[in-house]
């Protein structure tokens, strides 16, 4: 396959003044890499050099959360323990050996620290790592083992000086935080100390930056925000007053345990009864209206937030601006004062709530108004998922990334779009530089131990026969086509009624959708009893959706048809009073409410007349005034017209649509099945967000069922009553979560509206906790791998099994395979690095992209035309398989060719009847229609699809357009002189530099064999018994073998020689056909190492001959293994046989195959030693230019360089190389080296700084001296509050559920400022003497009064 000249090409004719450079040849690729694909090990290399280095010497050993004691004696002097008690379990404690450490290092280390300039923080050049602390190889991180992508790992936060850890160094001291923890409060802390200062801001006194907590679950993101409050109270930011955003209101306890086990006892106000008393609502009466509120932590919901103008209320409360009463124009500007003086910390917990400002949602823009109206505040967002889309971080104002931080971008219009035509290369850039920058953390809990399934769901003949429409009970896809032929024919009769087309192909969506999941149950069913009969395993099945609308339609239409027989009005009956004769299909309900709702049977009334607005001054003339009185007069007279009356015939038609949906045989809600099916709701806990379900009674009946809120006749009054749907759901949810954590259910079904927040692992201070959770994801969407966060977090007997259930129903075993390997790295997509863990390059697999589209509308545009034609090279295969399948129901077809044209027929007739011929086409819309579509058909349009986009794909990386994500430079890599200096970020004081990179791409022949060799040896128990299938394949064509190739032809003089490995292993995929239709083979060359183009195994088998195949080698290798072995020789230990045993295989593999292959590989390695083209060859030596850095800041100036290079060198591809003699990791740009492309950025840079008119010359920030700790504060916001128990010194006895389920104490009395206290001097002398005798044990209120049961 031919590909464009690499840069070194390039570089090479400009240096050497040559005109033009050589022709390209076979085997020239695009310097590029092999995926970042592995996880680090999370070492915080932030801390202040304070906490490093009580941390080494072990000086404060003090007792943890769990009161267990660390005693030192005279012998434990080398070695001491420190117990950090874990985020969420108690018991769990972590082991510091601590060792002798070089005083002078520590010295050297505390100088750098100390540093205070405001330009320190985020200088830090080429990205690369600092200095290793002795603590990493001494300290855990955390309790249990931390990690972060390897792409993040390559850079490191800036070190923050001591004065930020003044308030959190004695909670690490104590155990209450753990290393990894600190790092986090730290460096918000750190952050809220710059306040960005640039003139294109509303605020003239500047705002404050923020930060962002990316980290995932189990790491403890309530401690550190409890941690970063406890600083801002200590240090009397807000005088004492702070908000907590979050999506639940039951997460009001977890704030509070948080906060209390960090140590901080401040009141933890329940925003929906304080926001009540401030605005006077029906509670404030009975609570005491008009009491001061005080200090502390008000807790509020997202869904309290947009309720009302509560807004106002929290702005008051937190800035003080109720104190200021009156409306003259000086009191606004007093309020205003006071509301840009607050300082307090804003924290937007599940920032991600707000994300959609796009969409123009009332939270969003809450979210940002909070943030403008106080800009002192000290703000920070956490969330798992908030940097997983650039488009989804409007809400981030604070980051300083556009707007008054940052005068590059002075929008988030200008930002996004900057960034967003550059892929997720753009995304893994930012990520990096705002980790570089201080301003983002994103760490997540090792998945060691987990495993990851993709579990296929074989559709059986009946199945696939009841949703082609093929079984005459059944025929679901001929009844939508039936549908759309009525509705055409209505709409010639009546018109066609606005969004008629979108209501259809929107139902038309959620139903096969639907279909979908229904037909996964049964297996789910299957092998969740299997587990469940071991008693060792609890189910965790994770949903998107409820079906509830679909449910309650379907009940409404019972209630209609009960109340007609009875008399009733259908309202007057409730659900509960419904004999069902069994579960309601959803499905069902989806057909049921399209007919009714949107089938014409009309003429569409006339539209309302628009009216224009009085003009505020008046009607400037009287024809105006006429003019306005007519249209009124008309809009009114069209409002009161009767309804067109409807056509008969087309009544009946509805009537007859709707009965034939009676007839269907469709499957039941989800849902209710699997409760159902899984021993009913007394064995599943349901924690979803609907408010009533099916289920089965006791007598075989089926009930609807309320979950909460009983009859609507039934009133509840209490202070302590939920106050809202969302707060009993909430509560619910809770108990559900504590039987199942009990052990008391064993299957847990959870819900995209309810999964956040609830922990459902094994943990260990549970009755359940011996039973390892096995996790079915349902439905194969990126939301579902939010949810696998859920059964598993820190303080785990066990880690999970995973199990993505997939069926090949509308391409949905691609998207399994992708959204299955980001399980595999599980986190990926909010970290900056889309690959982890997976092993592969999953850009390639988002397929809603440019190339997504451009591949779409190459495959619309070959199918359409006349005549038709295959839209995608080496499609063969895929129409071979669609007639192989069309042949065994109808043997009267043509052959060969007629067939294949027949085949594109039928796609291009599939395309029309999806409504794909005209119209915006989209691949979302692409991807939803084709559902519609019988089995055969989906495979067929789709397989085509996806074999365009690969050519697609691989024509855009021969040409060096595709950008894809960031990668490893592969081969040998050498510094070239020093980097240089190219520019500043005002933004930050960061430099940008250019670092020249000398890389060697070539592969020898021994390097090769090593490769294959521990490719095989790692899945060698897997490989071991498909040896034999495999061979199988290859002899019926399909597959080319894995092994050494020959070229049939020479190549610029030459025979070319490489090695091909299968992209998609046998054993790796699903159903090879769809996962990988053109079966592609990834090549390695001698000279050019991997190429990241692959090749097809038709054009292999056309250009190259195989010379030695993979299957060969591991024979050779096993003969003589078994030979070792039968020769009685002791074995030597591993560490000593792996480097023997490989040079073995080497030399047995040269002695076997040296004249035909390794003689060819070594002079192909040999004669391409050169930075140019030699012998036929392409170079092995080649210059790679990175930009690194603070690179975004030049990125509009990167765009317009570029334009004017070689297409090949025009991407902007991010890459990460590692210096083959120091091991130093360097990230960044690449970008070319040459006089002429230096020039041009040069050009660009000065272009844009003009066009700013000077702004980015100047910083835009000033970083501020942190203020010291006031004792005062501290000392009352770290005082115990006296509660009810507390004051006559009882104990409750704790329950069993007690560790299973959080409980916080509330007190019963009111907090006093510091200072107070609620005894006298005298009475709390004789309570702390009373209390220094040993307490009597189970002591009880009851028992304390001397009473007995």
């Amino acid at each position: 396959m031919s590909a464009a000249p690499s840069n070194t090409a390039a570089f090479a004719s400009e240096s050497t003044g040559n005109p033009a450079a050589p022709p390209p040849a076979e085997d020239s690729v695009q310097d590029g890499g092999d995926a970042i694909d592995t996880f680090s090990s999370y070492v915080p290399t932030a801390l202040p050099q304070c906490i490093v280095d009580v941390l080494l010497s072990g000086k404060s050993c003090i007792d943890t959360i769990s009161n267990k004691d660390v005693t030192t004696t005279a012998s434990q002097e080398a070695q001491e323990i420190i117990e950090l008690s874990d985020t969420e379990d108690d018991s769990s404690v972590l082991e510091i050996i601590v060792h002798d450490v070089n005083d002078t290092t520590k010295k050297s280390a505390n100088n750098s620290h100390d540093a205070t300039t405001k330009t320190t923080y985020d200088t830090i050049s080429n990205a690369q790592e600092t200095e290793i602390s002795p603590l990493n190889t001494i300290v855990q991180s955390h309790t249990s083992p931390a990690v972060e992508s390897a792409l993040l790992s390559s850079v490191s936060a800036p070190p923050v000086p001591n004065a930020a850890a003044e308030v959190v160094l004695p909670l690490v001291q104590e155990g209450k935080l753990s290393p990894l923890q600190a790092e986090g409060v730290c460096l918000a802390v750190n952050r809220f100390r710059r306040v960005f200062t640039a003139s294109n801001n509303n605020n003239a006194g500047g705002v404050r930056a923020g930060f962002f907590i990316g980290d995932g679950a189990g790491i403890g993101k309530g401690r550190q925000i409890s941690g970063t409050i406890l600083d801002a109270l200590s240090r009397n930011h807000g005088r004492g007053r702070h908000l907590w955003l979050s999506v639940s209101r039951e997460l009001v306890q977890d704030a509070k345990r948080d906060l209390s086990d960090i140590g901080c006892h401040v009141d933890v106000h329940d925003g929906a009864e304080v926001l009540d008393q401030m605005s006077g609502g029906k509670k404030a009466k009975g609570l005491g209206a008009g009491a001061s509120l005080g200090k502390g932590v008000l807790f509020i919901t997202y869904s309290l937030l947009v309720s009302g103008k509560r807004v106002e209320d929290i702005i008051h409360w937190l800035a003080n601006t109720g104190s200021v009463i009156g409306k003259t124009a000086e009191k606004d500007r007093e309020r205003t004062q006071l509301e840009k003086s607050y300082s307090g910390c804003i924290v937007f917990d599940e920032a991600h709530k707000a994300k959609n400002l796009e969409q123009d949602t009332r939270t969003a823009k809450l979210v940002l108004a909070l943030q403008e109206r106080l800009p002192n505040a000290r703000v920070l967002y956490c969330s798992a998922t908030g940097v997983s889309d650039i488009k989804h971080m409007v809400y981030a104002t604070r980051l300083g990334l556009w707007g008054s931080g940052n005068p590059l971008y002075p929008t988030f219009d200008t930002f996004n779009r900057a960034l967003s035509k550059r892929g997720v290369g753009a995304q893994e850039m930012l990520a990096l530089e705002m980790k570089r920058k201080g301003i983002f953390l994103a760490r997540t809990l090792s998945w060691d131990g987990a495993e990851f399934h993709t579990m296929e769901v074989r559709l059986s003949q009946q199945q696939i026969a009841m949703y082609d429409g093929a079984a005459p009970l059944n025929p679901t896809v001929r009844w939508w086509s039936n549908v759309k032929g009525e509705l055409d024919s209505a709409t010639t009769l009546v018109g066609t009624p606005k969004l008629l087309w979108r209501a259809y192909w929107s139902a038309h969506q959620r139903f096969f959708k639907e279909m979908c999941i229904c037909s996964k149950v049964d297996e789910v069913v299957s092998q969740a009893k299997q587990y469940l009969e071991s008693d060792n395993h609890a189910i965790v099945i994770g949903l998107q959706s409820t079906g509830e609308s679909g449910m309650e339609t379907a009940l409404e239409e019972l209630a209609e048809s009960l109340a007609a027989k009875t008399g009733k009005k259908a309202q007057q009956i409730d659900f509960e009073e419904i004999n069902l004769a069994g579960l309601v299909s959803t499905c069902s309900s989806i057909m049921a409410n399209f007919v009714r709702n949107h089938f014409p049977v009309a003429t569409p009334p006339a539209d309302p007349i628009k009216i224009p607005p009085i003009p505020p001054n008046g009607f400037a003339s009287e024809a105006d005034r006429i003019e306005f009185a007519r249209l009124s007069d008309l809009s009114e007279r069209i409002k009161n017209e009767p309804p067109p009356p409807p056509l008969p015939q087309l009544v009946k038609k509805r009537n007859q649509l709707l009965e034939s949906i009676l007839d269907l045989s469709l499957p039941p809600n989800p849902l209710d099945e699997l409760i159902d099916r899984l021993g009913g709701a007394d064995n599943v806990a349901e924690m979803t967000g609907r408010s009533g379900r099916i289920l089965r009674r006791r007598n075989g009946k089926y009930k609807y069922v309320k979950r909460f809120g009983g009859p609507s006749k039934q009133k509840s009054f209490a202070l302590s009553a939920p106050v809202s749907r969302e707060d009993e759901q909430d509560r619910l949810n809770i108990v559900e979560k504590r039987k199942f954590m009990e052990g008391k259910k064993s299957v847990a079904i959870i819900s995209d509206a309810a999964s956040t927040g609830i922990s459902l692992h094994s943990d260990k201070r549970c009755q359940s906790g011996h039973k390892r959770r096995v996790h079915f994801t349902i439905e194969a969407a990126d939301k579902a791998i939010q949810q696998l966060g859920r059964s598993h977090r820190s303080g785990q007997t066990t880690a999970p099994i995973y199990k993505m259930v997939v069926t090949e129903l509308g391409g949905e075993r691609r998207f399994a395979s992708a959204v299955s390997k980001r399980m595999a790295s599980m986190g990926a997509l909010t970290k900056g690095d889309r690959r982890a863990a997976s092993g592969s390059d999953l850009s390639e697999f988002d397929i809603d992209s440019t190339f997504g589209k451009r591949a779409l509308a190459r495959t619309c545009n070959a199918l359409l035309e006349q005549p038709h034609s295959t839209p995608a090279r080496n499609t063969n295969d895929i129409l071979d398989k669609f007639i192989a399948l069309a042949e065994s129901a109808d043997p009267k077809m043509k052959s060969d060719d007629d067939k294949r044209a027949l085949a594109l027929t039928v796609a291009s007739k599939s395309l029309n009847e999806i409504g794909m011929a005209s119209g915006d086409r989209t691949v979302k819309k692409f991807l939803n229609r084709i559902a519609g579509l019988d089995v055969a058909r989906q495979n067929l349009i789709f397989s085509l699809f996806m074999a365009t986009l690969d050519d697609v794909v691989s024509d855009a990386k021969a040409t060096g357009e595709f950008e894809g994500s960031v990668e490893d430079i592969r081969g040998r890599v050498t510094l070239k002189g020093k980097p240089e200096v190219i520019a500043m970020d005002t933004s930050c004081a960061a430099t940008t530099e250019l670092t020249r990179l000398v890389l060697d791409r070539g592969i020898s022949f021994d390097c090769m064999i090593q490769t294959i060799i521990q490719d095989q040896s790692d899945n060698e128990d897997s490989k071991d018994d498909r040896v034999k299938s495999n061979e199988e394949v290859d002899e019926e064509g399909q597959h080319c073998k894995s092994g050494f190739y020959l070229s049939r032809r020479k190549i610029a003089g030459r025979y070319l020689v490489m090695f091909a490995k299968r992209k998609n292993e046998l054993e790796d995929a699903i159903e090879s056909d769809l996962i990988d239709p053109l079966k592609l083979m990834i090549i390695t060359r001698p000279n050019t190492g991997k190429n990241p183009c692959e090749m097809a195994s038709e054009e292999m088998r056309f250009k190259y001959k195989l010379l030695l195949s993979v299957d060969e080698i591991k024979n050779l290798l096993r003969t003589a293994n078994s030979n070792d072995s039968l020769s009685g020789e002791e074995k030597k230990s591993d560490a000593e046989e792996l480097p023997s045993e490989i040079e073995d295989s080497i030399r047995l593999i040269r002695e076997k195959w040296g004249a035909t292959v390794a003689d060819l590989w070594d002079d192909a390695y040999d004669n391409s030693n050169y930075k140019d083209h030699h012998d036929g060859l392409a170079p092995r030596i080649s210059e790679v230019g990175l930009i690194t850095g603070a690179v975004l800041h030049i990125l509009p100036s990167l765009e317009k360089a570029v334009q004017f290079l070689p297409p090949s060198q025009r991407a902007l591809r991010v890459m990460r190389a590692e210096i083959s003699d120091s091991g130093e990791r360097i990230v960044g740009i690449k970008y070319p080296t040459t006089t002429a492309a230096l020039e041009r950025l040069m050009l660009g840079m000065k272009a844009v700084a003009d066009a700013r008119q000077g702004s980015l010359d100047v910083p835009s920030f000033v970083d501020e001296t942190l203020p010291p700790v006031d004792n005062k504060s501290k000392n009352w916001a770290t005082a115990e509050r006296k509660t009810m128990k507390s004051f006559f010194g009882a104990k409750a006895q704790p329950s069993k559920s007690s560790a299973c389920i959080e409980n916080s104490s509330i007190a019963l009395t009111k907090r006093k400022e510091p200072g107070s206290s609620l005894m006298t001097p005298s009475l709390s002398a004789k309570k702390q003497k009373s209390n220094s005798g040993v307490a009597k044990a189970n002591s009880s209120i009851t028992s304390f009064f001397g009473k007995k049961d």
